[in-house]
């Protein structure tokens, strides 16, 4: 099948696109970065490069497709971020009618069906553009956190020895390894075997902030590690200074760590009647942490 794929080759479309063309398919990639052309071949796949934010150069890479996969990219440094994940997420369904594409596995997140609600009144549902096409198969992936986002945390355990957030060590977390994304993802494409509007979710693991300190303390040498609970205020100043816009801070970091001190989100879980799928361990993951915190 021919298939196109968004997000460059991040942490999930990067290994989506190797599992899909070992499996046969004909791949598309879509890059906004031209440098990207000689990776994405060496996988065996077909270079798009442009701004997903041009309507005429994604109708172009979703002609003739059978199916896509539709992420959006999280320049977390633009000042209204909010402005364009509306407009990405509006061009990627136009294009989708346009180009008559019937299948879609569609990046979503677990804060999507808690959009406008409260603390999550600017966060915005990543769903809502598919599920008024009328003609198309649409599957959303709702993973948790993503185990990578605890790599912005080397700095701070290197220079303070403490990592946290603005909730405290008890609250629960629901967890994704990337990997795990991409395999549903890829497993979704090479089959679509889904029909109409479908919700899946990844969990990996899920865990309070004391038991993933512990494990990455364990794994780095430093046992006594300690998860620490930042205020809000606090937060958001820290992650203004290292390169996020206030808006994409707000309301995808804060306020969504709000809803976890809050319970918010353990609640939803609790309450999902979904398919839920997710394989690879905190602990296993605190392994690849050791790595990278090492090589920083």
């Amino acid at each position: 099948m021919k298939i196109t794929i968004t997000g460059s080759l991040g942490n999930i479309s990067q290994p989506l696109t190797s599992s899909l063309t070992a499996k046969g398919h004909q791949v598309t990639v879509i890059s906004s970065k031209s440098e990207k052309v000689t990776a994405i071949e060496a996988l065996q796949a077909r270079a798009a490069i442009g701004s997903v934010e041009d309507i005429d150069f994604l109708v172009k890479a979703f002609e003739g497709a059978d199916a896509v996969y539709t992420m959006v990219p999280p320049n977390f440094s633009i000042p209204d971020y909010n402005q364009f994940t509306r407009q990405v997420g509006a061009h990627y369904a136009r294009a989708l009618e346009q180009t008559g594409v019937q299948y879609v596995v569609n990046l979503s997140s677990s804060g999507s069906p808690l959009a406008g609600t409260g603390p999550l009144t600017g966060y915005q549902n990543l769903e809502a553009p598919f599920d008024v096409l009328p003609n198309t198969h649409v599957l959303h992936l709702r993973p948790g956190g993503f185990y990578s986002n605890f790599y912005g945390s080397i700095g701070l355990i290197k220079h303070q020895g403490i990592i946290g957030n603005n909730f405290d060590e008890t609250a629960t977390m629901y967890l994704s390894h990337p990997q795990d994304i991409a395999e549903a993802a890829a497993d979704a494409l090479h089959q679509l075997h889904f029909k109409g509007r479908n919700i899946k979710y990844i969990v990996s693991d899920k865990m309070n902030g004391k038991q993933a300190a512990a494990l990455l303390g364990q794994a780095i040498g430093k046992p006594g590690l300690q998860w620490v609970q930042f205020p809000d205020e606090q937060l958001l100043a820290a992650l203004v200074q290292n390169g996020f816009s206030r808006d994409a801070a707000q309301h995808y970091i804060v306020d969504m760590g709000i809803a976890i001190r809050e319970g918010i989100l353990d609640k939803h879980y609790q309450q999902n009647t979904h398919e839920v799928v997710g394989q690879r361990s905190f602990a296993d993951f605190a392994r690849e942490f050791a790595f990278a915190y090492n090589s920083h």
